[in-house]
């Protein structure tokens, strides 16, 4: 499901209460069906683009059509050592869904030698090119810096409006802040929202947000219970 901001601001989040991982949308932008189903075959080729050049060690390919969590220098040097350790032996792409004309959600499923990898990143769309987002840190890693600008200040902020509208039962504030991925009733987002406030309100930290885009961040977050906590 999504979140958003009175300003139109939005964040993809695997579940509303057990926050995984989150992602962050700015101004969302209406898609008519045309542009949708374009905008989902470009994004799909670029996810087989870098899926065969992963496969092939194809370093300037996996570059091109990537865009990696964090800033490094020898980005390409970790592509390299990194195939060259754990070659792909084959992989699947399960779903692809389009958020907007510039985010997508991928599931992948990748077999290698000796593991099996499932996953959901975002796919973004930068100068009119499609990019797997690639190096999200796994559940349960927390950033230690946690300092923030502007955006990231309001995708924190964003978490503690939505937790108060749980605390204080406004299922109509809630609504405000969400959007689904994809289009169930109404009947049942509300009855989903009343069910999650007859629950006790976790305790939500918010740890390294990081920004990928200008539209889009990626967002480390604590959901921690009386007896149990989720990351």
């Amino acid at each position: 499901m999504m979140i958003k901001n009175s300003k139109t601001t939005s964040i993809m989040l695997s579940k509303v209460v057990v926050f995984l991982m989150l992602l962050f949308i700015f101004n969302e932008l209406s898609v008519n069906k045309k542009v949708n189903a374009a905008s989902k075959d470009d994004a799909l080729t670029s996810v087989v683009n870098f899926l065969n050049a992963q496969k092939n060690c194809n370093t300037e390919d996996m570059m091109k059509y990537s865009e990696y969590y964090l800033k490094i220098n020898n980005l390409k040097d970790a592509f390299s050592s990194y195939c060259k350790r754990n070659p792909l032996q084959k992989a699947k792409i399960t779903s692809l869904n389009i958020i907007d004309e510039n985010i997508a959600l991928v599931s992948v499923q990748s077999t290698y030698k000796n593991t099996l990898n499932i996953r959901t990143v975002p796919v973004v769309k930068e100068d009119g090119q499609w990019k797997i987002v690639m190096g999200i840190p796994p559940s349960g890693v927390k950033a230690l810096n946690t300092t923030r600008g502007e955006k990231e200040s309001e995708v924190a902020r964003l978490f503690e409006d939505y937790t108060n509208a749980i605390k204080s039962h406004d299922v109509t504030k809630m609504k405000t802040y969400i959007k689904t991925e994809t289009k169930p009733s109404d009947t049942k987002i509300e009855q989903h929202l009343k069910a999650i406030t007859q629950d006790p309100t976790p305790e939500i930290t918010t740890y390294g947000i990081k920004m990928i885009t200008d539209s889009l961040a990626i967002a480390q977050i604590e959901t921690k219970y009386t007896n149990h906590s989720y990351s």
